[in-house]
């Protein structure tokens, strides 16, 4: 490998590694802000939505890899023509081929094993480490941090909560409003609460209050006076979806949902992994397409004076159509599983087009 390879792909590789974790800490940031709920109305530690938030960068990887190596490789042939280096380098002998597509190509490979092990294995287990998060979080039930001194908080669908003061797990000035009984409503009212979590149960004990049942049936308003009430809030925490998504399923468990099912038998949950499965394996391909594809723009930029902006608005027209084919091929798979080879057929015919372009324009 010759100096002005490793020289190539150190260039490449240090605008990629910028463009990645700029565009991937923009919509890293948006998705943080975006579930900023679970700090505010949810009884999770700011390191519990830290790591949760951590959790979501391996998927925005998988969006943001592709873009970021066609703006790569875009930028580093838009930085040698400017500096006119590739007019010193044609001058001194050098192939097109050793100039432009060698370093492209070993970046690529790079990539292309990066994004394949982040397609397989990691985003996989982040995600599925994701869903056991948001069902601790979510069927965590009532807590006190919840809770809000003066304002009213609902929970759940059917409960609301005020009070007046809090201090740690003990609040003072109670009301609490359930609906849960759809022709009895009941309303709390007591003078102090505190929140008591054993190990099987969790408890708001009441005190020195009365609950006003409102019997619609009847019409009426029954009222009880307590000294002491322990309210029970296990059946207000929210039950989640058991329904586990088919990007959450880590790679080995949907070979074995597969295995020994026949390809015309599979049910709509076995169409929607076999469709995962395989672009976990497909999409990855699609770098070469995005690195390789700005090598076009060779036939347009070898006069200095040639204007820039048409055959570059050309080429990432061609990378949108592309990247379009990609998300439409593979939300097709999940209905239409005998298009499986045409979508390995796809991503492989347009390198071999790229390629076959590529190497008729370095012979002129």
């Amino acid at each position: 490998m010759s100096r002005f390879t490793t020289y190539a792909i150190k260039e490449i590789s240090t605008s990629f590694l910028f463009l990645v974790t700029l565009i991937s800490g923009i919509l890293w940031l948006g998705q943080g802000l975006r579930h900023i709920d679970l700090l505010t109305a949810e009884n999770v530690s700011l390191a519990s939505y830290i790591s949760y938030v951590i959790l979501l960068l391996p998927k925005l990887l998988l969006l943001t890899i592709p873009i970021c190596t066609f703006l790569a490789s875009l930028y580093f042939l838009n930085r040698l023509r400017n500096d006119s280096e590739l007019l010193i380098l044609w001058s001194s002998g050098k192939s097109e081929k050793d100039i432009l597509f060698l370093p492209l190509m070993l970046f690529s490979i790079i990539i292309f094993f990066v994004a394949l092990i982040i397609s397989i294995y990691i985003t996989p287990i982040s995600l599925n480490e994701i869903r056991h998060k948001i069902i601790e979080i979510r069927s965590s039930g009532i807590h006190a941090s919840i809770l809000k001194e003066r304002k009213f908080i609902s929970p759940t669908d059917t409960l609301t909560i005020f009070l007046q003061e809090r201090e740690g797990n003990e609040i003072s000035g109670l009301l609490i409003h359930d609906l849960g009984v759809n022709d009895k409503p009941q309303t709390y009212i007591a003078q102090k609460g505190e929140f008591i979590n054993d190990e099987n149960k969790k408890i708001l004990r009441l005190y020195n209050g009365n609950i006003q049942i409102f019997e619609k049936n009847e019409s009426r308003i029954l009222e009880v006076a307590f000294n002491t009430y322990d309210l029970d809030l296990i059946p207000y925490n929210k039950i989640e979806n058991n329904h586990i998504y088919s990007d959450e399923l880590l790679t080995k468990n949907i070979l074995n949902n597969l295995e020994n099912v026949a390809q015309e038998d599979f049910n709509s949950y076995q169409k929607e992994q076999f469709a995962e499965l395989h672009s976990r394996f497909i999409n990855p391909i699609y770098i070469f397409i995005f690195s390789l594809l700005p090598l076009l723009i060779a036939k347009f930029f070898r006069k200095p004076t040639e204007s820039w902006i048409l055959p570059v608005s050309i080429i990432s027209t061609i990378a949108v159509i592309i990247q379009i084919i990609q998300i439409t091929q593979s939300n097709l798979l999940v209905d239409y599983t005998y298009l499986i080879y045409a979508n390995y057929f796809i991503p492989i015919l347009f390198i071999i087009i790229i390629l076959s372009l590529i190497f008729d324009l370095f012979k002129r």
